[in-house]
C-alpha cells in the first residue's frame, strides 16, 4: 500500500468526493422505484418489463465487480473514478432519451460498469488515505450516508415527478454526474508515491486473468459459497423489494402513489441503521455467524408480514418496511466473513465476489416476480417466492463457517481494508 498522506485535508477531500459518488449512484439506482412507473407508462412496459429493466443493470454491476476491485488496485482513484462517473452519466442520459425497451436495456451496461466502482471505491480511499485503526470508522460513515441518500432521493424523486416530466429529472442526474467528473478531474488525488510502480496495466489480458484467477481461488475457500448464497438472498430481497416492488405493493392497497414511494423509502432509512448495527453487534458478541441468522429469520418474518399480514395504512407499511432494511443490514455481515475466510491478502477480491454476487441474485429476484405476476396476475403471489428463497437458505447456516471478530479492530474496517 502507499505512503499514507500527510495532507488531512487531501484525505478528507478525497473521502468527501468517494462518499459523493456513492450518493450519486445510489441515488440513480434506488430512485428507478419512484421513476419507473412514469418510464412504464410512457413507454408502454409491462411489470415484467419493468422487473427485467432492473435485473439487467444489477447484473451488468455485479459482472463490473469482477474487475473493478483488482482496476482500483492497480490504477488508483484519480484514473478509474472519472472515467467511472461518465459511464454512470451517460448511462442516465440515454434512459433519459429511451424511446423503446431495447433502448433502455442497453441503458444499462454502462450504468452497471460506471456505479459497480461507486461502493468500493469509498472503501478503497478510505484504506488509502487514513490510518488502519479509522478503517472502520470511515466506511460505517460510507454506508450510512449512501442507505439515507437513497433514503431521500425517494423522496426528492417522488415529488419532483410529481412537477417535472421523467425525463427531465433523469437528465438532471445526468448533469450531476458530469458535474461531479469535473470536481473528481481538479480534485481527487492518489496518495505520495502512487505514480512509482502503478498504472493501466501493460499486459491487459494476464490481468484479467490474474483477476480471475483470485476470484476462483476465493470462491473455493471452505465455507466461501454459503456464506455468498446466504448474503445474495438476503440482500437481494432488500433489492427487489427497495428498487422495484415494495411501491407497488403499497400501492395495490389504495394508497396513493406519493404515499407509496414515501413507505417504500423507508427500507434504504432502516438499512443505514440496520448496517452499522448488526457488525457492532457482530464483534460484542464474538460471533458473525448468530447476528447473521437472526438477521435472516427476522427478514422472514417481516417478509410474511408485508404480504399477509393485513396492513392497509401509510404508517404500518412505513414501519415494517423499516424494521426490514434494518434486518437486511445482517446481509453486510457477509462481506465480514467473506473478507475473513479468505484472508487478508484477498480481502479485496473476496468483497467484490460478495457485493457482485448479492447483485447477481438480486438482479434475479428484481425480475422473477414481474414473471410470476404476469402468469398469475396477483402481486402477493408473485411476491411470494422472495420469502421462499429467504426460508430455503435457512439449512445453509449449517454450512457457514463461524469466524472470529478481530480484537480492536471494526467488521467493516476488516471487510474493506485491503481493496
Amino acid at each position: 500500500m502507499p505512503t499514507l498522506p500527510t495532507s488531512p485535508r487531501q484525505a478528507w477531500l478525497n473521502w468527501s468526493i468517494s462518499v459523493a459518488f456513492v450518493v450519486l449512484v445510489f441515488g440513480f439506482q434506488t430512485g428507478y422505484a419512484v421513476t419507473n412507473g412514469k418510464i412504464a407508462s410512457s413507454l408502454g412496459l409491462s411489470l415484467a418489463d419493468i422487473g427485467l429493466v432492473g435485473s439487467v443493470y444489477t447484473w451488468c454491476f455485479a459482472l463490473s465487480q469482477l474487475l473493478s476491485g483488482s482496476l482500483l488496485d492497480r490504477v488508483g482513484a484519480r484514473r478509474v473514478l472519472p472515467i467511472a462517473c461518465s459511464l454512470l452519466a451517460i448511462g442516465a442520459a440515454l434512459v433519459a432519451g429511451a424511446g423503446s425497451l431495447a433502448e433502455l436495456l442497453w441503458a444499462q451496461l454502462p450504468l452497471g460498469l460506471g456505479a459497480s466502482f461507486g461502493f468500493i471505491s469509498a472503501g478503497f480511499i478510505s484504506g488509502s488515505w487514513f490510518a488502519p485503526q479509522r478503517y472502520g470508522v470511515m466506511f460505517a460513515w460510507v454506508q450510512f450516508v449512501a442507505s439515507v441518500a437513497a433514503f431521500l432521493s425517494q423522496v426528492t424523486l417522488s415529488r419532483s415527478l410529481a412537477a417535472y416530466p421523467w425525463r427531465a429529472v433523469i437528465y438532471s442526474i445526468a448533469m450531476s454526474g458530469l458535474l461531479l467528473v469535473a470536481v473528481m478531474l481538479l480534485w481527487l488525488r492518489d496518495p505520495p508515491g502512487w505514480e512509482d510502480g502503478y498504472g493501466w496495466p501493460k499486459q491487459p489480458l494476464r490481468f484479467v486473468l490474474h483477476a480471475l484467477d483470485d476470484v476462483v481461488g476465493v470462491a473455493r475457500t471452505p465455507g466461501m459459497a454459503s456464506n455468498l448464497v446466504i448474503g445474495a438472498v438476503s440482500f437481494g430481497a432488500m433489492l427487489a423489494l427497495g428498487v422495484v416492488w415494495a411501491p407497488k405493493l403499497v400501492f395495490g392497497q389504495g394508497i396513493v402513489e406519493e404515499g407509496a414511494h414515501l413507505a417504500a423509502a423507508f427500507c434504504w432509512f432502516g438499512l443505514a441503521f440496520g448496517a452499522p448495527a448488526f457488525a457492532k453487534l457482530s464483534d460484542l458478541v464474538g460471533s458473525r455467524k448468530k447476528p447473521l441468522l437472526l438477521g435472516v429469520v427476522v427478514e422472514l418474518v417481516l417478509l410474511v408480514a408485508l404480504l399477509w399480514g393485513g396492513l392497509g395504512l401509510t404508517w404500518q407499511f412505513s414501519l415494517v418496511f423499516f424494521l426490514f432494511g434494518f434486518v437486511a443490514g445482517a446481509s453486510m455481515l457477509s462481506f465480514i466473513i467473506g473478507c475473513e475466510l479468505a484472508g487478508a491478502r484477498r480481502a479485496g477480491t473476496a468483497s467484490a465476489l460478495v457485493n457482485g454476487s448479492q447483485f447477481v441474485l438480486g438482479g434475479m429476484m428484481m425480475a422473477l416476480p414481474g414473471e410470476l405476476f404476469g402468469r398469475f396476475g396477483q402481486l402477493e403471489l408473485a411476491l411470494a417466492v422472495l420469502p421462499l428463497l429467504v426460508l430455503l437458505v435457512l439449512p445453509l447456516f449449517g454450512w457457514l463457517r463461524e469466524t472470529a471478530a478481530p480484537v480492536g479492530v471494526s467488521s467493516f474496517g476488516d471487510a474493506y481494508r485491503n481493496r
